[in-house]
């Protein structure tokens, strides 16, 4: 029987053993602390131990009646600050209070969660399954308010006309068909002026590029086709115009490609070259005779592909082709060069061939490309970073091939913006229907009860709640690199091509697997087409392969982070080395003690500062080790490029690190600006689930770099359980909060109640 010493222990064993993720070892932890306790009397151990038996567990009437006996001492002061102030109450034994420091550092030892142990005893309902509702703590105008930032007036105006009549969806099945209705919704949208919204004033535009991103990532609430149409019409070939170009060609074409008078195409990629845009082999061969230019195809292997408007509505395209003066080649530049007539019959030296059914986005038409000696005028080079004089001589404000080459590439960056963030708002749709969803559907419930939600079990809560503190995440870091590419200056131009390198990739990664979960739990009902995740992902799959493949990308930003971390280490002299070594032998004393690695206090798990070291620290050390495995490489024999293709994976990683801590680090920078608190401590929470869900996701490297014990990643794992559960009565007012509007949802299963 228990006394009032080792009736201390009764919530402790109730958890214990109703929690059957617990190890043997961690029983063995208890056994040990209940030997070791002096105040105890042995006939109180050896009861205390015969409830510790792995092979006899307590009967589930035990277990119940245990839990009836803590509740009904509960309910006299069901407020606690802390699980041992429970067991305090539960012993009635007050002389105790003085172990109390013992028994918090056994919860640790344990991966025993306060805040959630508590709740098993509680007795209001906010803990029970089936009496969980929906029911939001902040005002979800003030929070679209804040994902709309400064650009909420050109939202508001694309939201309006996509809610229209003339854009109810187009549902056939009939290519043709829903490629002119998608022209058709370009043209009104043309008409409304917002697909010149980023060309200067004086060609009709509203040199406004922050609203011509938001005009796009509204769109993508509506059709992703229409997206895309529009996109590659006033994005990739208005603005490739706009951006390697000079005044004569915005002279000549803004307007009209504003006001879609002169539909366009941008053809960089290849067959057999894809993201490879050095090795592009499609020439333009410069003739002195005339001043023109000859845009060939060598080989069928080099038609420009999967590009966008050619193959139905398409009269010029901006090809982007290696310039040949006198057998020499200047690397690849950029030219205007027609395709069809204006009653849109194409020419007779270029070659135009459909894609065909595809995937998604089939009201884009997309097709292949090949020239056939077609002649330009030497008007058509796009001449903002290179040229062909009078003299037939090639002439460049820019003397150095790769730097030419890079400076003309950045300039078109913003497909890298313009993407994910229309994979977002894809991802958002998919959430905002499921969410409501689950909201809504019932099913299972306690014995002789009603079915409940299913939004109310855990497990559907851990697939919903951590997507939507991820996009929630990546929506502020996309509006950051927004704005830096708009403030760009010159020495930071490589920084934020790296950024937008992995943005695109890691946002696009996020949209494919948040929409898969989403179709998973709706259950039957996310298959029908009715209710939109299928074209949701089928249009967005292709997206982890636009403005370049994902992987290759991510090799990209690994590429400058380590670029990064090589000239900074260069550029310290002895005294900053020193200070290096000793600045981060103290961030290892700090972060790597053993009271650090073990720490499970709730106040330690959820602080903000705890969450960005431990980001910054992996970054750090794979940014670190990723460095010096590749010159161990170079200084064993191999070249760089071999060097680099042995740690590919490694280069990865080295990519993830610094997105997750950029993403994390403007997440947090964005909840400071805020003051409203009900909104500010919702963000909060997202940013907790964000932070720890990724420490989970990465806890394999947490603990075989002894960042953590074992005990520290079970409590993360049981705090964004806690978090999210936290978070549910929340979870349909936050995907409202995107501001989508209801006809752009059109599921069935989206509709309130």
């Amino acid at each position: 029987m228990f006394t009032s010493k080792s009736r201390l222990f009764l919530p402790l064993l109730y958890i214990v053993w109703s929690d059957d993720l617990l190890t043997a070892d961690e029983f063995n932890t208890l056994s040990t602390f209940i030997k070791n306790q002096a105040w105890l009397s042995e006939d109180e151990k050896s009861f205390l131990e015969s409830h510790l038996n792995l092979s006899i567990p307590p009967t589930r009437s035990d277990l119940n009646a245990w839990r009836k006996e803590i509740a009904e001492m509960v309910a006299v002061n069901p407020t606690f600050l802390s699980f041992y102030d429970l067991q305090l109450k539960v012993s009635a034994d007050t002389s105790l209070d003085q172990y109390k420091s013992l028994f918090e550092k056994l919860e640790q030892d344990l991966g025993i969660l306060g805040s959630e142990a508590l709740l098993n005893f509680t007795k209001n309902n906010t803990n029970q399954t089936y009496n969980y509702e929906t029911n939001s703590s902040f005002d979800v105008v003030k929070m679209t308010a804040i994902l709309d930032g400064n650009v909420a007036n050109a939202i508001n105006e694309v939201k309006k006309v996509i809610s229209s009549p003339e854009f109810a969806y187009e549902n056939t099945t009939d290519v043709h068909v829903y490629r002119e209705k998608v022209l058709e919704w370009c043209h009104i949208l043309a008409q409304k002026n917002l697909g010149n919204r980023a060309y200067p004033k004086k060609y009709g535009g509203g040199e406004n590029l922050a609203e011509y991103f938001a005009i796009m990532e509204t769109l993508s609430f509506h059709d992703l086709s229409l997206v895309i149409k529009f996109g590659v019409q006033f994005g990739l070939w208005g603005m490739s115009i706009q951006s390697l170009g000079t005044e004569k060609h915005y002279e000549k074409y803004l307007n009209k490609v504003g006001k879609l008078e002169l539909p366009g195409c941008f053809a960089m990629t290849e067959t057999h070259h894809g993201s490879n845009v050095k090795g592009l082999q499609t020439t333009a061969t410069y003739n002195h005779d005339d001043q023109t230019f000859t845009i060939n195809t060598p080989t069928p292997k080099d038609q420009k592909e999967y590009i966008g408007n050619a193959a139905a509505h398409g009269q010029m395209a901006t090809v982007f082709a290696k310039l040949i003066i006198d057998d020499t080649d200047y690397g690849v530049n950029a030219f205007i060069v027609p395709i069809r007539d204006k009653n849109n019959k194409s020419l007779s030296n270029v070659e135009i061939n459909d894609c065909g059914l595809k995937m998604g986005l089939n009201g884009v038409d997309n097709g292949t490309i090949s020239f056939h000696k077609v002649v330009i005028p030497k008007e058509n080079m796009l001449d903002k970073f290179a040229s062909v004089n009078k003299e037939g001589v090639f002439e460049s404000p820019i003397p150095s091939d790769n730097r030419r080459f890079f400076t003309m590439l950045g300039t078109l960056v913003g497909g890298r913006i313009g993407i994910p963030r229309s994979a977002l708002a894809a991802a958002k749709s998919g959430l905002a229907i499921t969410i409501r969803y689950s909201d809504q559907r019932r099913q299972f419930g306690p014995e002789g009860g009603s079915e409940i939600p299913i939004l109310n079990y855990r497990m559907h809560q851990r697939r919903l709640i951590p997507p939507v503190a991820k996009t929630y995440a990546f929506h502020f870091a996309l509006r950051y690199l927004t704005q830096r590419y708009i403030d760009k200056k010159p020495e930071e131009m490589q920084e934020i091509e790296a950024l937008a390198a992995g943005l695109k990739a890691y946002t696009t990664w996020h949209t494919t697997a948040t929409l898969q979960e989403c179709r998973e739990a709706c259950g039957g009902k996310g298959y029908l087409s009715e209710n939109r995740i299928d074209r949701l992902k089928n249009d967005t799959e292709v997206y982890t392969t636009f403005e370049g493949d994902n992987t290759v990308l991510m090799q990209l930003v690994a590429k400058n982070r380590l670029s990064v971390f090589r000239k900074s280490v260069s550029e310290m002299d002895s005294m900053d080395k020193v200070s290096y070594v000793w600045n981060q032998t103290k961030v290892y004393l700090s972060e790597r003690n053993p009271f650090a690695t073990r720490d499970t206090s709730d106040t330690h798990l959820l602080d903000a500062a705890f969450h960005l070291n431990a980001f910054y620290y992996r970054e750090h050390e794979i940014t670190v080790s990723a460095a010096k495995r590749i010159k161990n490489l170079i200084d064993s024999g191999l070249n760089a490029y071999d060097a680099f293709n042995v740690v590919q994976h490694q280069m990865i990683d080295v990519a993830k690190a610094y997105l997750d801590r950029v993403v994390l680090e403007q997440f947090l920078h964005k909840i400071e600006t805020i003051k409203e608190v009900a909104t500010k401590s919702m963000l909060q929470k997202l940013a907790q689930v964000f932070a720890l869900h990724k420490m989970e996701e990465n806890r394999a490297w947490y603990l075989e770099n002894n960042y953590m014990e074992a005990v520290k990643s079970k409590a993360i794992r049981k705090m964004v359980n806690q978090l999210c559960w936290e978070i549910r009565p929340d979870a349909v007012a936050l995907v409202d909060a995107f501001g989508i509007p209801e006809s752009c949802l059109a599921a069935p299963i989206a509709k309130k109640i």
